[in-house]
């Protein structure tokens, strides 16, 4: 009978000190430990949590129960589950909510040209705006266009004027002759003859008109004809 009760005994004990929920020390006193904390029990979820509760109140050695402030701890760490639980859920609602909200926001830049971070930008029906800032002044600056191909096709002389700038493209090539609608890209630089190219940098911008806007997994990205720039790129609007 004594050697039942001591085998119960240590089968008791030996459960509870297993419990990941409270580490207690090796006598068995009951104590618990002062590295068991709330952020420990984020590996479980509601539910094993309670289960490890219960079991670990079927399972206490009945000569050395738990004492009233270890069981306070306990069940004031279960709320914080249960309210950790629910606080993740809520943020799993706004997170799969943001893609929605990002296109119903985005939906008034349709018809709107715009200007984003940077250098393509949207030639449709004969005219594409260019928009570059210069960080100092130059008097003047050399304006590269290219095709898709990469190849050059026309060469435009923009305004050194410090701040933004911004010029209109009629898209026809050197000689004259007019392009096809579509994406290209721009480079602008400072002539070695009006000042120094190592230094005075301009920074081009993508420039086109909103034709539609769409989700791109968690990114709302807007259309400008050929092109797609991000809605968080965007830097200007103009009517």
């Amino acid at each position: 009978m004594t050697s039942s009760l001591l085998s119960s005994s240590t089968s008791s004990s030996s459960s509870v000190t297993g419990n990941p929920l409270i580490n207690q020390s090796a006598n068995g006193s009951g104590t618990s430990s002062s590295s068991t904390s709330a952020s420990s029990l984020n590996n479980y979820n509601f539910m094993e949590f309670l289960t490890l509760f219960t079991t670990q109140l079927k399972n206490q050695d009945p000569t050395n129960p738990m004492d009233t402030t270890q069981m306070t701890n306990q069940l004031a760490m279960f709320s914080q589950v249960e309210q950790q639980a629910g606080t993740n859920s809520r943020l799993d609602k706004l997170i799969a909510a943001q893609p929605t909200s990002g296109l119903n926001s985005a939906v008034g830049y349709i018809g709107q040209k715009v200007e984003a971070s940077g250098n393509s930008i949207s030639l449709a029906g004969g005219s594409a705006q260019i928009a570059y800032e210069m960080p100092q002044s130059a008097t003047s600056v050399s304006i590269a266009i290219k095709d898709s191909s990469g190849s050059l096709v026309n060469t435009l002389t923009g305004d050194g004027t410090t701040g933004m700038q911004r010029i209109s493209w009629d898209g026809k090539d050197s000689n004259g002759k007019a392009l096809a609608d579509g994406v290209y890209t721009v480079s602008a630089t400072v002539p070695t003859t009006t000042g120094s190219a190592s230094t005075i940098i301009p920074v081009t911008r993508s420039t086109g008109k909103v034709t539609g806007v769409e989700s791109n997994g968690t990114t709302t990205v807007l259309d400008l004809g050929n092109q797609q720039v991000k809605l968080t790129d965007v830097l200007a609007i103009n009517s």
